[in-house]
């Protein structure tokens, strides 16, 4: 990894598959055990489950909010598709 910064095409490329990814966990948490407690180390593990690609881990990592306290997988999953809307 070089640290280059991406052009603007490449940033918009990453921004729009960032979005996606972002509901496609968003769909994945309201599906699969949505009143489940989601813990720090399950969001973690979304993240690392969507993507293993560098940058698009990075994007994912500073676009989704660390979980603090107890939340339920279906209320993380909306405030997901908040953040997705606001992009």
């Amino acid at each position: 990894m070089t640290g280059r910064t991406p052009s603007p095409t490449g940033q918009a490329l990453i921004d729009t598959t960032v979005t996606r990814l972002i509901l496609e966990i968003a769909e994945r948490l309201e599906t699969n055990r949505p009143d489940e407690p989601i813990t720090t180390i399950g969001r973690h593990a979304a993240l690392q489950a969507t993507t293993m690609d560098p940058p698009l881990l990075r994007a994912l990592r500073a676009r989704v909010p660390e979980i603090t306290g107890s939340r339920v997988r279906r209320e993380f999953a909306a405030e997901l598709r908040q953040i997705a809307g606001e992009a």
